[in-house]
């Protein structure tokens, strides 16, 4: 259910794989503040399953209702989520937006969820490989 919380009582995802720079950050801020209507459309999305609610979609625009000020923000807490299954929800909402952090995702996510879940990542060794020969 379509719920307005305190921005205070979120808590962002840890180890979040997306990043998003300047000139997009300032996008996504212009966005919400000239589209509130397309913001409570896409509500951040919230799990419970380790006792605070968490961000596992929307993070980014938590960070730009966060530097413009909001004091409620629309959220949807998805309860009884499994850890697996609040992975898949992160990896899913994040493939066309932002860049990865290439980093968090070699070392904390399987690499075959990650291509079935529509994320492109880049080919390392296949230049090598050719040197080498």
């Amino acid at each position: 259910m379509l719920k307005h919380r305190d921005i205070t009582s979120l808590t962002k995802l840890e180890g979040n794989p997306r990043i998003i720079k300047d000139r997009q950050f300032e996008s996504l801020c212009k966005s919400i503040k000239d589209n509130p209507d397309y913001f409570e459309a896409r509500p951040l999305i919230l799990s419970n399953r380790t006792g605070e609610l968490v961000i596992i979609a929307g993070n980014q625009r938590y960070e730009a209702a966060k530097h413009l000020n909001l004091k409620k923000i629309p959220t949807y807490l998805i309860e009884g989520l499994t850890e697996d299954r609040e992975r898949e929800i992160i990896i899913r909402d994040n493939v066309n937006n932002g860049e990865w952090n290439h980093d968090i995702l070699a070392n904390e996510w399987d690499i075959d969820e990650l291509l079935e879940w529509g994320v492109q990542l880049p080919v390392f060794g296949k230049e090598e490989e050719k040197d080498a020969t």
